[in-house]
């Protein structure tokens, strides 16, 4: 970037005075020769001449403004980052730790929703072995105790209690929502996604009650928004 000097826009305003006084000539001499096609000619050169050095001179202007003022930020940014010099430390160093142990959660948290979906296919897959067995030996779900198969996935009931395939993904989904409604506020998109990806393990809808008796997450408790008062 090219450095705006005083000088350079001094200059440039010279060139916009000369100007006028070319173009004050060149108008008295077409008022002595008001028919003169060359002296008007000259007077429109004369004012292309001052509308350009207006404009030359105006950019100038402008340009060495915004470099002083630049200039005068840094300083003023170099003395006010030195006061505050031992906030920006602290600073520093707090939000390292923050971010590790954000890190080390995502982490955890990675492993244990890994380790819920290895449970989730353990567990469909049992489901699944065992309603085949018993539909194979020709006990269905219409008694205590069979196995079959449907558009929601594999079921099996032994002497009465019901269990279901969930699919992993579902069940992801199911856990990833409960946390998120504990810990979002109302309203949350989030949540909604969430729920609307939950599929096949949606608690109440189940039979097979899965989920159903599981510990609430832990809320997060959000100031109540200040209702409004209609009429006096």
């Amino acid at each position: 970037m090219v450095s705006i000097t005083a000088e350079m826009v001094a200059a440039a305003e010279a060139e916009v005075t000369e100007a006028e006084r070319a173009r004050l000539s060149a108008e008295e001499a077409l008022m002595e020769s008001p028919n003169s096609t060359l002296r008007a000619q000259e007077l429109a050169a004369a004012l292309r001449r001052v509308a350009q050095g207006r404009t030359n001179a105006r950019e100038l202007r402008e340009e060495r403004a915004r470099q002083v003022s630049a200039e005068r930020s840094a300083a003023t940014r170099e003395e006010l980052e030195k006061a505050a010099a031992k906030e920006i430390t602290a600073a520093g160093r707090a939000l390292k730790a923050a971010r590790e142990e954000l890190e080390s959660a995502a982490v955890a948290a990675q492993d244990g929703l890994v380790a819920l979906m290895q449970a989730a296919e353990a567990h469909d897959a049992l489901v699944q072995q065992h309603a085949e067995s018993l539909a194979g030996q020709g006990l269905d779900v219409g008694g205590d105790s069979g196995g079959a198969s449907s558009f929601q996935g594999w079921t099996v009931k032994a002497r009465g209690t019901a269990y279901r395939t969930a699919g992993s993904g579902s069940v992801l989904a199911c856990v990833a929502h409960r946390v998120a409604e504990a810990r979002l506020e109302y309203p949350s998109v989030m949540v909604g996604l969430l729920e609307y990806s939950m599929g096949r393990v949606v608690p109440e809808e189940r039979e097979d009650g899965l989920f159903g008796k599981l510990p609430a997450p832990g809320r997060r408790v959000f100031p109540e928004v200040p209702r409004l008062r209609v009429g006096g």
